[in-house]
C-alpha cells in the first residue's frame, strides 16, 4: 500500500473505531470532569500549584469532607427550623438543637476557608436560638414563643444561605 491508501484506510478504521467507542469513553470522560470540578469547586487553595504531595491531596479530601459536613448540617438546620415549639413540644425543639449543635461542630472544623463564612453565620444564628433558649421550661414555653419563633425563623434564613452556598460551592452537595 502507499501512503495514500493507508491515509485513507486509517481514516476510515479511526471513523469507526471512534463513532463506536465515542459513547463509551463519553460517561468516563465526564465523570471525571465532574469530580476535578467539585474538588477544585470545594477545595481552599493556597496558590502553590503543588499537585502532587501529600498535604495537597489531603487538603482536597478535607474540603469534600467540608462540603459533606455542611451539607448534613444543612439538611439538620431545616429539620430545626421547621419546628413549630407550642405544637411539637420543648423535647423536639431541643433534640433538634442538639442535633444542630453535633452537626454545626462538626462542619466548622471540618470546613475549608472558603467556606468558613457560610458557618459562622450559622453560628451567630444558632447562638441567638440558644440565648432565646435559656432557661426556658415546658410551662414557660409559651411565655418565650415569640423569641424562640424570631431565632427559629433566622435558623431557617441562614439554612437558606448555607443551601444556596451549597450550590455553588460544593457541586452535587
Amino acid at each position: 500500500m502507499d501512503e495514500n491508501d493507508m491515509r485513507g484506510h486509517g481514516v476510515g478504521v479511526t471513523g469507526r473505531t471512534s463513532a463506536r467507542s465515542g459513547p463509551l469513553l463519553v460517561a468516563p470522560t465526564l465523570a471525571v470532569v465532574m469530580m476535578l470540578l467539585l474538588a477544585v469547586a470545594c477545595s481552599g487553595s493556597d496558590g502553590s500549584g503543588t499537585d502532587s504531595s501529600t498535604p495537597a491531596a489531603t487538603s482536597t479530601s478535607a474540603a469534600v469532607d467540608g462540603c459533606a459536613e455542611l451539607a448534613a448540617l444543612e439538611t439538620s438546620l431545616e429539620a430545626l427550623s421547621s419546628i413549630e415549639p407550642l405544637q411539637d413540644g420543648l423535647n423536639a425543639l431541643e433534640s433538634a438543637v442538639a442535633d444542630s449543635k453535633t452537626k454545626l461542630t462538626a462542619a466548622a472544623s471540618a470546613v475549608s476557608e472558603t467556606l468558613r463564612p457560610a458557618v459562622e453565620d450559622v453560628q451567630t444564628t444558632f447562638d441567638q436560638l440558644q440565648s432565646a433558649l435559656q432557661g426556658v421550661t415546658s410551662s414557660s414555653l409559651a411565655a418565650s414563643a415569640t423569641a424562640i419563633g424570631t431565632a427559629l425563623a433566622d435558623v431557617g434564613s441562614a439554612a437558606t444561605n448555607l443551601k444556596s452556598t451549597l450550590s455553588q460551592d460544593c457541586p452535587g452537595s
